[in-house]
């Protein structure tokens, strides 16, 4: 039998031994800790760690039953809570389960409901994004009415919906409205150009999108309308458009974040440029999280680059500001590794991922 046989059988196994595991450590009542712990734990952890452990059942039993006790710390840790289920949820493929949740939480808390939905945007963009893409547009137009939020990024998911469907007036009205809502004209006609740049470039109509887009770039866009079109532009093959809009971007510390790397890194990957995908990653105005090391590092295990993946690695585990790789992120470094045959790293990797998974512990170093 080859080597990588075995190390599936030795992952298997594992993943029996972390049930196993997971069963013995949340067994117990509410707020407190099973002796080979001896100290309190306390809801957050408990939650988290069964996310990590893919647990979702039992995670969502256990928060369910945290919001209802008056005790427990305040509305504030129950949407943080909230938040991280349901995007585990989206990812796990269980969208209705997260939509259940997420009516289970504002229900619950609806005397907080300015500070809560201002929390849960981005679960209401996972939410919408969702609930568009399987045609039931109406309920999520019910979900965003019911919290009445004007986010430009929801919005967007509903009008493109509606432009897909063909019905361009209600696709109009969703635009006035959330012009009307955003309380600033000039930003909120900057989102509506963007998703309309995109539609007509699905259309065919690329002089017309093109158009558009040169008049929307003539004024200043906030970092979110930039990213929606720089993740436009490379989608439809205007590489060198998108590249001096992302330049452009970069001189002005209000029109980037985060997310515009992402998606730059994202659109490189797509296109196999993956010496600029890194490139990008490495640039002196990005101040990467731990986020942007578990969107890129997956990439390049699933290109059989493991070489860079782990040298990614490493320097998220020593970075100074004590940045560490999520259970996602060392299962695709298993994975590739285990692709490879590359054994022993699989290995490796495994015990870094018990360590941190279980006994909640900083990874020193890789090696």
């Amino acid at each position: 039998m080859s080597a990588t046989p075995n190390l599936f059988v030795i992952l298997r196994n594992f993943a029996k031994r972390q049930k196993e595991i997971s069963e013995r450590l949340f067994r117990f009542p509410l707020g407190r800790a099973p002796s080979l712990l001896n100290c309190q734990v306390s809801l957050r952890f408990r939650v988290g760690s069964l996310i990590e452990l893919s647990e979702l059942d039992k995670a969502e039993q256990i928060f369910r039953l945290a919001v209802c006790r008056k005790s427990f710390d305040g509305w504030d840790s129950k949407v943080m809570l909230c938040n991280d289920l349901i995007s585990s949820m989206c990812k796990a493929k269980r969208h209705d389960d997260a939509v259940a949740l997420f009516h289970h939480c504002f229900k619950e808390h609806k005397d907080f409901f300015p500070d809560i939905i201002s929390c849960l945007v981005d679960t209401l963009r996972l939410l919408t994004k969702f609930l568009v893409s399987k045609g039931r547009i109406y309920e999520a137009m019910g979900l965003i009415k019911y919290t009445r939020i004007s986010d430009s990024v929801v919005y967007s998911y509903l009008i493109r919906g509606f432009l897909d469907q063909g019905n361009h007036d209600k696709a109009y009205d969703l635009s006035d409205e959330f012009i009307h809502m955003s309380g600033c004209y000039k930003e909120g006609r900057a989102v509506v150009d963007a998703i309309f740049v995109g539609y007509w470039f699905k259309q065919g109509e690329d002089e017309k999108a093109m158009e558009l887009y040169r008049s929307l770039i003539s004024r200043s866009v906030c970092a979110s309308t930039g990213n929606t079109l720089l993740e436009i532009l490379f989608d439809n093959g205007k590489e060198t458009e998108a590249w001096d809009l992302f330049n452009v971007m970069l001189t002005n510390s209000l029109t980037f974040n985060r997310d515009t790397f992402g998606t730059v890194v994202n659109a490189c990957f797509k296109l196999r440029r993956f010496k600029l995908a890194l490139q990008t990653f490495k640039r002196p105005e990005f101040t990467r999280s731990s986020r942007c090391y578990a969107n890129i590092i997956p990439q390049f295990c699933e290109h059989g680059m493991m070489s860079q993946a782990q040298d990614l690695f490493d320097e998220l585990c020593s970075s100074p500001q004590f940045l560490s790789p999520d259970v996602p992120t060392l299962r695709s470094l298993i994975n590739g590794y285990a692709k490879a045959g590359r054994v022993d790293d699989a290995l490796r990797m495994l015990k870094l991922m018990v360590d941190s998974t279980l006994l909640k512990f900083p990874l020193p170093s890789a090696h």
